[in-house]
């Protein structure tokens, strides 16, 4: 385990709130990185989204019946097969935030968030 720095104030919060719900000051931690990470990686997914919105135009005319995975703003892998597709993008980027989506006629909603929701809808 890694050492880190923490103001004593925030750290007195953490050690009340691991007492009043009965936990470890290291799960009460761990808990609140994973949530923070989420929301990073939510907040990341919804910038995908925009931008592929935004391109849809030029993403339809070459790569329309497709998934794509958009990173950075970019298509960075597309193929016919959602689940082929979907079963590289942790090879190519471990758990980091891709968004997976089915290139249509119109902006459809994504498919599949990986990093922090898996979803058959964009909700």
């Amino acid at each position: 385990m890694r050492n880190i720095a923490i103001e004593h104030e925030l750290y007195q919060r953490v050690e009340k709130a691991a007492q009043e719900h009965q936990a470890s000051v290291h799960q009460i931690v761990a808990e609140a990185f994973r949530h923070r990470l989420w929301e990073l990686d939510r907040r990341k997914i919804s910038q995908e989204s925009n931008t592929y919105r935004q391109r849809h135009p030029e993403l339809k005319a070459q790569y329309l019946g497709q998934y794509i995975a958009m990173r950075d703003r970019q298509v960075v892998d597309h193929d016919l097969d959602f689940q082929v597709l979907r079963q590289r993008i942790p090879q190519l980027f471990g758990r980091a935030p891709v968004m997976i989506t089915l290139v249509g006629e119109t902006p459809g909603q994504p498919l599949f968030r990986r990093g922090f929701r898996i979803g058959a809808t964009g909700s």
